[in-house]
């Protein structure tokens, strides 16, 4: 699958990081410590998540894992997603903008849908409301 295809069918991309270790930039943007070592972020899709967690972090990680839930659409940089033994998962090339992501809790998965549905929709303040506006 090639990061088009991405675009055409848009899956939700989910990263697992311990609370401690998340931390954003000074530029509003999410760059692990394995992004310098192996230029991309691992990522996986929705059915992959707690089987990741199961394999890279202690069982008594799990607890206060936080997972990334990433919006596709509004990622600025390369998706590629590589075939491996555990099936396709996507690589983030490059550093994550706050504003493609939810952080939730592994407990929050369940709930969470794989598909990225809707609009982008954005609510710029001002003193007196909010407006809505669509971002393209």
């Amino acid at each position: 699958m090639a990061s088009s295809d991405v675009a055409r069918a848009p899956r939700w991309l989910f990263h697992l990081v311990r609370a401690e270790d998340l931390g954003w930039g000074s530029d509003g943007r999410y760059a692990p410590a394995s992004l310098a070592r192996e230029r991309f972020i691992h990522a996986s899709y929705k059915d992959r998540v707690e089987e990741s967690a199961r394999l890279y972090f202690e069982a008594d990680e799990l607890p206060a894992l936080r997972v990334l839930a990433i919006d596709p659409r509004r990622l600025d940089v390369p998706v590629e997603v590589a075939d491996t033994p555990r099936g396709p998962m996507p690589h983030v090339h490059g550093s994550i903008p706050v504003d493609a992501v939810r952080v939730i809790g592994l407990d929050a998965l369940d709930v969470h849908p794989d598909l990225v549905t809707g609009t982008r929709i954005a609510f710029a303040t001002s003193s007196t409301r909010e407006v809505p506006c669509l971002i393209l």
